[in-house]
C-alpha cells in the first residue's frame, strides 16, 4: 500500500504528460470529439494501462538515486533537446489533428498501427531503466561502481531506451496520423544517435577491451541495421 501511494504522483505525471497534453494540443473546448475517433479513444485507455504497467514493472521509476562517479561527463544540451521535442510530438500530433493540418490522409488502419507500435515501445523504455536499475540518469554520466549491463534488451542491443522512445513517439504521430510528428520524431532521431555515440564513447574509454568485446556482439538500436 505505501509503495502504491508513493506512485501515485508518477502515474498523475505520466497521464498529463501522454493524456493531458494531447488533450490540451488538440483543443480543450473540443474533447468530445477527441473521443468520437475510436483510435483517440483507445490510446487514452492504453496510456493509462501502460503508465499504470511502468509502476508495477519499474516502481522505481523516476526515483532512482544518482550517485555519479567523480569527474564523469555530463550532456545538458543533448537532454534539453529531448525534452523539447518529445513535448512537441505529444503537443503538435494531436493539434495537426484536430485541425487536419499536416496528416496522412488515410483511414483509421494507421492510427491504430500506431496504436499498436506505442505498446512494445514502452515496455522497451520500460525494460531498459529497470535493468540499468540504480544505473539509470537522464544525463550521459557514470555512477560509483558503475557495471557494463548485458542482461535484458541489452543482451542484443546497447541502447533499447533509446530506441523504445524513438517507436513510441513515432507510435503517437501515426496513432494521429500527423505528418508533424513524423517530421519532430525524425530530428528526435538525430539528437538520440549523437548522444548514442558520446555515450559509447565515454564506455569505450571506462571499460576499454570488456565495452570492445560486448560491441562485437551486439548492435546499437536495430539488430543486423545499426
Amino acid at each position: 500500500m505505501k509503495t502504491l501511494l508513493r506512485n501515485i504522483p508518477a502515474f498523475l505525471a505520466g497521464a498529463l504528460i501522454f493524456l493531458g497534453l494531447p488533450l490540451l494540443g488538440w483543443g480543450l473546448g473540443h474533447i468530445p470529439q477527441f473521443f468520437e475517433n475510436p483510435a483517440r479513444t483507445a490510446y487514452a485507455v492504453v496510456i493509462l494501462a501502460l503508465q499504470i504497467f511502468s509502476l508495477i514493472y519499474n516502481p522505481q521509476v523516476g526515483r532512482n538515486q544518482e550517485d555519479r562517479k567523480s569527474g564523469a561527463p555530463s550532456s545538458k544540451l543533448d537532454l534539453i533537446l529531448i525534452q523539447i521535442f518529445s513535448l512537441a510530438v505529444v503537443i503538435l500530433a494531436p493539434f495537426s489533428d484536430q485541425r487536419s493540418f499536416g496528416v496522412i490522409d488515410v483511414q483509421n488502419t494507421i492510427r491504430f498501427i500506431g496504436l499498436f507500435i506505442t505498446v512494445p515501445a514502452f515496455v522497451l523504455m520500460q525494460a531498459g531503466e529497470k535493468f540499468l536499475a540504480k544505473q539509470f540518469s537522464v544525463e550521459v554520466t557514470l555512477q560509483k561502481d558503475h557495471q557494463l549491463i548485458q542482461s535484458g534488451p541489452y543482451k542484443v542491443i546497447r541502447h533499447p531506451r533509446y530506441l523504445g522512445i524513438l517507436f513510441f513517439f513515432l507510435g503517437i504521430s501515426l496513432t494521429f496520423r500527423s505528418l508533424l510528428g513524423i517530421i519532430l520524431v525524425l530530428v528526435l532521431t538525430a539528437v538520440l544517435i549523437w548522444r548514442v555515440f558520446a555515450e559509447e564513447k565515454m564506455m569505450h574509454q571506462e571499460f576499454g577491451k570488456a565495452w570492445e568485446e560486448y560491441q562485437a556482439k551486439t548492435w546499437r538500436l536495430i539488430p543486423y541495421i545499426f
